[in-house]
């Protein structure tokens, strides 16, 4: 009798958490979905951060390096809109004529 008592509320717990889920969500908040194939969003965009929109990236060290660089936010450093310092030999930094 006690397990006819416990049983409904068994399946009415297990049935409460079969809901929705977030769907693993991107850095932009929306995934594609499986079925369609289309992108969608859940919740808005994340922003871009300041250093997202600057040209540069000055390193702790003082040189500069553009957006193609491999220390480009992977070193320590500041955002920039303009170049300081001394060029990066890998990527060029603000010279017209990257070295690659």
């Amino acid at each position: 009798m006690k397990i006819t008592l416990l049983l409904p509320l068994i399946l009415i717990s297990l049935i409460s958490l079969a809901g929705a889920h977030p769907g693993g969500l991107d850095a932009n908040g929306g995934h594609y979905n499986r079925k369609t194939g289309e992108y969608h969003y859940h919740r808005k965009p994340a922003a871009k951060t300041a250093a997202e929109e600057k040209t540069y990236w000055i390193s702790s060290t003082g040189k500069t390096h553009n957006k193609n660089c491999r220390y480009y936010r992977a070193c320590k450093g500041r955002a920039s809109d303009t170049p300081s310092g001394v060029n990066c030999k890998i990527c060029g930094g603000a010279s017209k004529y990257s070295i690659l």
